[in-house]
């Protein structure tokens, strides 16, 4: 049930519920803590901690009018205590003042009750209406002059159960020492009512010496003719001043409280008019922090506000211009201002989509490659080199419609994407940019020459195809141009192969789309021992894929067709996934192992990827160097900068890589110096026959070398008998794997390899 004096916590609620709830929980942990200190601190971070808001942003104008209102509640609290202060402090003085103007009076009006022959009882009745005429007077009472009581008159405000002592001795010995005092009075306020005050004086009468019969001036006289009669006191009851202002102090406070309610709505009101400017800011900040630059900021406010609209214009202009200089730079050849290959991509990919969905609609792709380029740049320099590729462009564009897209790839390779053309108008195009290329004359230094190309032509339609296919295509048909001669253009022409081929794609793209929905996908793990010891402390994570009548289907059959419909980032977050959990469960068995996981060129792709690695890290609770990531050397050099900043994202979270294949490039050592992996793994096709052949054994031998002095270890993949492995034991290889070892398998083997038992082989010289 929820506590009907909960309060709402907002500016105002805030200070009400934190007091509530220390009062609550401090009363509950001092009935069962033993330290009163200890629990206090416990009930105000128990208080703090139940009233601090949940997600809540903090208003500004709440801030600001909560501010004021405990500047005014301060304020008023203290001025109504200055008066209090002041106003008891006169009241309390006057009333001292009246004290002795009635004592005076009533010393003088008890002057009958002293004579020797007392009146009758009319003796009484002035003392009698004196009183009556001052409603403060609660006691009046004479004494004798040895201090017995001779009358006394109590009012009526005083209970009768209202005992007050009569004076003390050492009090009327006091008092016999004030009869030649200017001041004759004894203030006392010990009474047990605190509103009560006690005022006693000597009541004596004075005679003159007959020598002073005939003086006229009084102050000359002698006053040694002083006699005590008696004494007098005066009790006053000062309870109804200070009801009246303890009265008129809590009117006073709460017609302040009256009054600052309104003050505190109109202040709320005007704060948030002037305020209003800034925060309408608040979603074009919003809009503006989720990176969205099209955001209008008005101008207008006070002159602070104004300027804080103004500099946030100018931040958006400032960012609208970088986002276009990034878009540029990131969808355009700086050199020539054309479309870049990234950009081109996209566009042909959105082209595929569309024609794919239209009946009897085709576009064009083409492939232009400059005829000896290369003879440009090396007679008249790369400067010339450049601007004939930017007349080359020109031409490029001008010779296609408003539509059409035309891309420089790189070097001296253009694509053109023709949009909703058949094949003769594809080729009537192809042949007017030939045309104008050869009539194009490049003038440079004096010297004129003619910049030709050859031209690569494919038509696409039915969306089968991908845009990697199609380039492939109209690549080839461009290298069939140039066979031909050059300065002419061929159509690629899908043979009865392909066809069958395509075909066969399509087929396991279903399959695949199937298994992975039903989770027909399995991992086998193949042991990479060290040659050190024999131990196999690696494994390299294998996909398979479980078919009709459980069968096995190697990744050879599949993954093609994969790649080619753009599954593969799929299954890399598949694998990713599988291979992670099930290391932990290897782990937490009692398995110190590591595995190796291989990426697909897909993954340079995935802006995701590394975030998603961190998060099956932390979901398997798996340290980062558990896992060792593989890439082909192939899939490096083709995306060398993507995969660089790939590699130096994962191994800043921890994880460590190996460079697969290696060796199969012609610069591969160069490359070691720009990819920073751990491990390389020679290629297969060294090592097969390496027992065997001389030239295999000095690869393998400088790719160590060269691995042992830039600090990276190695690994060699497909050792299929003893003399293979016997033979990289001793040249120094670090790790080594193939059937020969152990095949893939849904367990590992935990065995350590018996390479004591092994010979080692001569090693054959070149």
């Amino acid at each position: 049930m929820p506590d009907s004096r909960t309060t709402p916590i907002g500016p105002y609620g805030r200070v009400v519920a934190f007091l509530r709830v220390c009062t609550d929980t401090g009363i509950s942990a001092i009935r069962t803590a033993g330290n009163p200190l200890r629990a206090v601190l416990a009930a105000i971070r128990s208080a703090v901690t139940r009233i601090r808001p949940k997600r809540r942003t903090r208003s500004l104008v709440g801030d600001i009018l909560l501010v004021q209102l405990l500047l005014a509640t301060t304020i008023g609290g203290l001025a109504i205590g200055g008066l209090w202060v002041i106003a008891d402090a006169v009241t309390e003085h006057s009333l001292d003042r009246w004290a002795v103007a009635w004592i005076t009076d009533l010393g003088s009006l008890g002057a009958p009750l002293y004579r020797k022959h007392p009146v009758d009882g009319a003796r009484f009745l002035h003392i009698e209406d004196y009183v009556a005429k001052y409603p403060e007077i609660a006691l009046v009472r004479y004494y004798s002059q040895d201090g017995v009581p001779l009358f006394e008159r109590r009012s009526h405000t005083l209970a009768p159960t209202d005992k007050i002592a009569p004076l003390s001795s050492s009090q009327l010995e006091r008092l016999k020492g004030m009869i030649k005092q200017k001041h004759p009075y004894l203030l006392d306020a010990s009474h047990e009512s605190a509103n009560l005050l006690r005022v006693s004086a000597p009541v004596w009468t004075e005679s003159l010496d007959a020598a002073d019969l005939d003086n006229l001036d009084l102050r000359s006289t002698s006053r040694d003719n002083v006699h005590l009669v008696g004494f007098v006191e005066l009790g006053l009851d000062f309870s109804r001043y200070h009801e009246q202002l303890l009265d008129n102090v809590l009117k006073g406070s709460l017609a302040l409280a009256l009054a600052l309610l309104p003050l505190a709505v109109l202040g709320r009101n005007m704060l948030k008019r002037a305020l209003k400017p800034l925060s309408e800011l608040e979603a074009p900040l919003a809009r503006l922090a989720a990176g969205d630059t099209n955001v209008e900021v008005s101008s207008g406010g006070h002159k602070e506000i104004a300027a804080i609209r103004r500099a946030l214009r100018t931040t958006i202009l400032a960012l609208k211009e970088r986002d276009k200089r990034l878009r540029r730079l990131a969808d355009y050849d700086p050199l020539t201002g054309l479309r870049n290959r990234r950009s081109f991509a996209q566009k042909l990919n959105e082209e595929i989509a569309r024609v794919g969905g239209r009946r009897r609609t085709t576009s064009a792709l083409l492939f232009v490659d400059l005829d000896q380029f290369k003879y440009v740049n090396d007679t008249l320099g790369h400067a010339a080199g450049d601007r004939v590729l930017v007349q080359a462009a020109s031409c490029l564009h001008g010779s296609v419609r408003p539509q059409d897209v035309v891309a420089r790839f790189g070097g001296d390779e253009f694509a053109v994407l023709l949009h909703d053309v058949g094949p003769e108008e594809a080729q009537g195009i192809a042949a007017e940019i030939l045309g104008v290329m050869r009539n194009d004359v490049f003038v440079e230094e004096g010297q004129s020459l003619n910049v030709l190309c050859s031209i690569g032509v494919t038509v696409f339609g039915s969306g089968a195809y991908t845009a990697d296919e199609l380039l492939s295509q109209a690549d080839m048909a461009c290298q069939e141009s140039k066979t031909r001669g050059r300065n002419r253009f061929c159509v690629h022409k899908i043979s009865k192969r392909e066809r069958s081929r395509r075909a066969a794609d399509v087929g396991w793209s279903h399959q695949i789309q199937q298994a992975l929905r039903e989770d027909r996908f399995f991992l086998q793990y193949q042991p990479i021992i060290r040659l050190e010891d024999g131990m196999a402390s690696v494994y390299e994570v294998l996909l398979r894929m479980s078919g009709d009548k459980k069968k096995t289907i190697l990744p050879q059959a599949f993954l093609p067709a994969a790649h080619r419909f753009g599954m593969m980032s799929e299954i890399d977050r598949l694998v990713i996934d599988k291979a992670l959990a099930a290391l932990a469960r290897f782990r937490r068995e009692g398995y110190d192992i590591h595995f190796t996981l291989n990426l697909s060129g897909y993954a340079f792709e995935d802006p995701e990827l590394v975030e998603l690695i961190e998060t099956h890290l932390d979901k398997n609770d798996l340290e980062p160097n558990l896992v060792i990531f593989e890439i082909t050397e192939q899939v490096a050099v083709r995306h060398l900068a993507q995969a660089r900043g790939l590699i130096q994202d994962l191994i800043r979270i921890g994880c460590r890589f190996a460079l697969d294949d290696f060796g199969t490039g012609f610069s591969s050592f160069n490359y070691l110096k720009h990819l920073p992996a751990e491990f390389i793994k020679i290629d297969g096709g060294f090592i097969r026959n390496i027992a065997d052949e001389a030239v295999d054994q000095a690869m393998v031998g400088s790719i160590i070398q060269v691995a042992r002095a830039v600090g990276k270890r190695t690994i060699a993949e497909h050792v299929e008998d003893a003399p293979t492995l016997a033979l990289l034991r001793q040249i120094g290889v670090d790790y080594a794997q193939g059937y020969y070892i152990g095949k893939p398998a849904g367990s590992l083997c935990t065995t350590p390899f018996p390479l004591a038992q092994m010979r080692s082989r001569r090693i054959r010289s070149a």
